[in-house]
C-alpha cells in the first residue's frame, strides 16, 4: 500500500528532452503551432520550439501502473480472501480486503487524469506564436516603448 503513495510523490511535471540532450522537468501549459509552452519553479514560463523536442515523458504513468497493480491485488484479495462484512466485528477484515482495491482505482484514475491533461496541453496549438522563442534563463529584451504590452500567450483565447 505504500508503493502507490510513494509513486504519487513523483509529481505532475513532464520530462521534456531536446535534440541537443537537455532535459527539462516542467508542466506543459499549452502550445502554438511552432512552440510548446512550459513552466517550472526554476525558470518560470518558457517556450521550446516543437522541432527541437526529441521526447516527452508525460506524468501519471507510474500512478496508473501502481494503481492498477494495487487494484489487481485488492481484487485478488476480494476473490480468494474472507470478505464477510456482515457484522460490525468484521470491519477490520473488510477494510483490509476492500481498501487496496479502492485506493488502486483512485490512484489509477488520478494518473490517467494527469497523463491525459498533459498530453492534451502538448497537442494544443491554439495559442499565439511567441516572438522570439524564450529559452529558460534568458533575460527578456525591453525593446518596446513604455506602456506597450504584448498579448499574453498563456491567457485563455476564449474568455
Amino acid at each position: 500500500m505504500l508503493l502507490p503513495l510513494a509513486a504519487s510523490a513523483c509529481g505532475t511535471t513532464a520530462s521534456v528532452e531536446t535534440r541537443s540532450g537537455s532535459t527539462y522537468e516542467a508542466h506543459i501549459l499549452g502550445g502554438s503551432p511552432g512552440s510548446v509552452y512550459l513552466g517550472n519553479k526554476e525558470n518560470g514560463r518558457f517556450t521550446l520550439p516543437r522541432d527541437e523536442i526529441a521526447d516527452v515523458d508525460y506524468p501519471g504513468n507510474l500512478h496508473i501502473l501502481g494503481g492498477l497493480a494495487l487494484a489487481g491485488f485488492g481484487g485478488w484479495r476480494l476473490r480468494v480472501g474472507d470478505t464477510s462484512c456482515a457484522t460490525f466485528g468484521n470491519v477490520g477484515n473488510c477494510v483490509l480486503n476492500v481498501a487496496p482495491t479502492i485506493v488502486g482505482i483512485l490512484l489509477a484514475g488520478w494518473g490517467g487524469f494527469v497523463w491525459g491533461r498533459s498530453r492534451h496541453a502538448f497537442r494544443d496549438q491554439s495559442k499565439l506564436e511567441p516572438d522570439p522563442v524564450t529559452r529558460p534563463g534568458t533575460p527578456r529584451d525591453p525593446a518596446h516603448p513604455p506602456g506597450w504590452r504584448k498579448p499574453d500567450p498563456f491567457a485563455d483565447p476564449h474568455p
